[in-house]
């Protein structure tokens, strides 16, 4: 049985070794959370581009990597796949159109398909670029644990999200 101390203790450590580390985490990634379109736009030499894609929210950028993925495709699909409203994917394929990153094609009046234009693609192989390095970088940081030690740190995360 545990003691009032030892429960303390853990409490202590939980706040000093976790929950701070955590909310700076946290708050990184809330202040850099544009950090990828800004990473794509170092990485074109485009300057019209570059422009563009400072337009671009975190989730417009999502939708385009998933567009690359499924075109050409309806927006039946897209919400399918990202689990999005139409309402939501309408408004991002709308913008993403008006920007130049996607084209709009009505084979027939009851279909209309959505494919990535050149500039389109041209972001989203940068995008990609980028993924592969931070996974060598995640891959780097979770190669010095074990796998009950993840599925420790996991649980914990788990357990953390639902409780708050």
């Amino acid at each position: 049985m545990k003691t009032r101390d030892e429960s303390l203790e853990k409490l202590a450590f939980y706040k000093r070794n976790i929950e701070n580390p955590l909310i700076n985490i946290i708050n990184t990634r809330a202040q850099d959370n544009n950090f990828e379109r800004q990473w794509i736009q170092l990485h074109l030499s485009n300057r019209d581009l570059q422009y563009a894609i400072s337009q671009l929210s975190t989730l417009n950028l999502r939708v385009l990597q998933q567009l690359a993925e499924i075109e050409p495709a309806t927006s039946a699909q897209l919400i399918s796949a990202l689990d999005l409203t139409i309402g939501v994917v309408t408004k991002h394929l709308n913008k993403l159109s008006r920007l130049g990153f996607v084209n709009r094609k009505h084979p027939d009046e009851k279909t209309e398909l959505f494919q990535l234009t050149p500039a389109g693609s041209q972001v989203v192989e940068t995008q990609n670029q980028l993924s592969v390095l931070l996974d060598q970088q995640h891959a780097r940081l979770v190669e010095k644990y074990t796998p009950e030690e993840l599925d420790t740190v996991a649980a914990f995360l788990k357990d953390l999200q639902q409780g708050h």
